[in-house]
């Protein structure tokens, strides 16, 4: 008798099962979680992943994911579990595990934890920063954690950047401009403006305090009227 392909096994030496077969695993295991069947090592390591990542954030502990995790064969699909696991579940630290992604996996869990917390506080955005292996002087961690601070005050206010630690000031007033930049841009390109022979009219679309530096930053800017804004 003559075997069809899709059910030839790995009967002796000579047989070679047939990929399709363990592609059908691979299916079956996304769904529960068994991962140990499929014998592929992309296909393997790719299941391990969606395990551990799986939602809702509270169906697994941490242990337990970091566990499934361990499964994984390869460096590059280990760092992305670590990686996973450590958006879905909010924690810097497992980005310390996540290899060649750990620098963009603690920037972007960082900046995560920072837009969920209900309070910002300079002490503990330092320990969450560190937390993550970022240097406590690194500016990128620090930009995120001002655009929270400056993002909740209505009006734009740099002038909160004053109550931060002296080494950060700087950086937070850089981040002060480059948040209004984005204001900026975000309302010109939704055509927000009023605009009276091209020019950007009162009410403006969002308010900020007076300041040297924005108010500088706003009248240079000759894009903020379109030539759809522009009178026949």
């Amino acid at each position: 008798m003559i075997l069809a392909p899709a059910l030839m096994v790995a009967l002796g030496p000579g047989c070679v099962e047939d990929p399709a077969l363990d592609r059908a695993r691979y299916r079956a295991a996304l769904r529960t979680g068994d991962c140990a069947t499929v014998k592929d090592v992309a296909l393997s390591d790719d299941c391990w992943i969606t395990a551990a990542s799986r939602r809702p954030a509270g169906a697994a502990s941490q242990s337990a994911r970091t566990g499934l995790c361990a499964h994984v064969v390869t460096d590059g699909d280990k760092g992305e579990c670590a990686f996973a696991v450590a958006e879905l579940l909010g924690t810097p630290e497992l980005c310390r595990d996540a290899g060649p992604f750990a620098d963009d996996c603690a920037l972007h869990v960082v900046s995560a934890v920072f837009a969920r917390q209900s309070t910002l506080d300079e002490g503990e955005a330092r320990a969450q920063i560190t937390l993550a292996g970022l240097a406590a002087d690194d500016p990128r961690p620090w930009s995120a954690y001002f655009r929270e601070v400056l993002g909740r005050k209505q009006p734009l206010a740099p002038s909160t950047c004053d109550s931060a630690s002296p080494a950060l000031k700087e950086g937070c007033r850089q981040t002060a401009r480059a948040l209004f930049d984005d204001r900026l841009n975000q309302a010109r390109d939704r055509r927000q403006f009023t605009c009276t022979d091209g020019q950007p009219t009162p009410p403006w679309p969002f308010a900020w305090e007076p300041d040297p530096v924005l108010d500088a930053a706003f009248a240079s800017r000759g894009d903020l009227c379109t030539p759809l804004d522009v009178p026949r």
